[in-house]
């Protein structure tokens, strides 16, 4: 286990996966949670009464968007991956099909796929999470509550960002929260009865 521990390490420094899967995290987990607000808003506006067609959306909206984000990265990661050792083979005039590059490669195809996937879904779903306490809680409570989560994940991954960024982490949570409380008043501009 230690060993394969090792392995993924170095295969994650000689792909250089992590840094790519870091920066699909933050864009993705942004495009779920920023996405799944929009659903959330429309179904308030539509003065929808039942849990359940908001819930079924959204997790609907986030397997999509899993699915999305996985079969594309993984595409596209493959592609630019087969093309770089390519090149690299011929440049060096040896196979490397088997080498530790390319398994480094393959191994960071699949870590960025799996990333780019799981990120916007995983974002989505929590902001769906209070339509499973109807009707303990009532439907704008619900609705008031998925929007507090949004903006408290997107504070989050400003914190996230400012760590990589070293910047000041505060100042770079209240900036997505104000990209969040944009969101949301476009979308409800647009959504509000009568708007249409």
């Amino acid at each position: 286990m230690d060993s394969c521990w090792k392995r993924f390490q170095t295969y994650l420094q000689v792909s250089q996966a992590y840094k790519i899967a870091r920066r699909l995290f933050v864009m993705n987990a942004f495009d779920g949670i920023l996405t799944i607000m929009g659903v959330v808003i429309g179904a308030h506006f539509s003065g929808l009464t039942n849990p359940d067609i908001v819930i079924k959306a959204g997790v609907g909206g986030s397997i999509a968007l899993g699915i999305s984000g996985m079969s594309s990265a993984y595409l596209a990661e493959r592609a630019e991956r087969k093309r770089d050792l390519k090149k690299l083979e011929s440049a060096m005039l040896i196979d490397l099909k088997k080498s530790q590059f390319a398994r480094a490669s393959e191994f960071a195809t699949i870590v960025v796929a799996l990333v780019n996937g799981i990120s916007p879904a995983l974002g989505a779903i929590i902001l769906v999470l209070p339509y499973f306490f109807v009707p303990r809680i009532d439907m704008e409570e619900a609705f008031m509550a998925s929007l507090g989560l949004g903006l408290l994940c997107l504070f989050f991954l400003g914190l996230f960002l400012a760590r990589i960024s070293h910047e000041r982490m505060i100042v770079s949570g209240i900036r997505l929260i104000l990209v969040g409380l944009l969101t949301i008043a476009v979308v409800s501009l647009v959504s509000a009865p009568g708007s249409i």
